[in-house]
């Protein structure tokens, strides 16, 4: 920063801590910066996106995530998992579903959470079925923990609606 203060890539790896130390409206100030002076920055609009999503933004995050996607479409798993967030947010479900989809595939287990999303955007979608399998799968591999406490409900609520037969 010292040696190139104005320049995108010291910008976006500025961003990138921030986004690290949780600062959300300074990343998002900072990747703006560096979106600015280089637009065609994948890394930064993926970066912008995420920090608008840390923040709840999900109308203002889709923007600049799908850019990112559009310059580079071998980009990162987690702004593929933001963008499907994004879209889940705003209730364009088939288009969460896929981009969740995409990103749990290209997450190589990195980030097993992906599959709640998935199950979510399944069940929006009204595949319950495959809903319930996608939650009895992430229990299979991740019995422990607050996200496997969530799958656990979501399964109950599905059985207890009769939208899946119970297991």
């Amino acid at each position: 920063m010292l040696l190139a203060p104005g320049h995108p890539d010291a910008l976006y790896l500025q961003g990138i801590v921030l986004l690290k130390q949780r600062e959300w409206s300074k990343a998002q100030k900072t990747l703006e910066k560096a979106t600015q002076l280089d637009p065609s920055h994948a890394s930064a609009f993926a970066a912008l996106g995420m920090a608008l999503c840390d923040q709840r933004n999900y109308d203002v995050a889709v923007a600049p995530l799908e850019k990112a996607l559009k310059l580079d479409p071998a980009i990162s798993w987690d702004a593929r998992w933001a963008l499907a967030r994004a879209y889940y947010e705003q209730s364009r479900y088939d288009q969460a579903l896929e981009m969740s989809q995409e990103a749990l595939a290209s997450s190589h287990g990195k980030a097993p959470e992906i599959q709640l999303l998935v199950a979510q955007s399944l069940t929006a979608v009204g595949r319950y079925e495959d809903a319930a399998e996608a939650l009895r799968g992430f229990l299979r591999d991740h019995s422990e923990g607050r996200e496997a406490d969530i799958a656990r409900r979501w399964l109950d609520r599905l059985a207890a609606s009769g939208r899946i037969r119970a297991h």
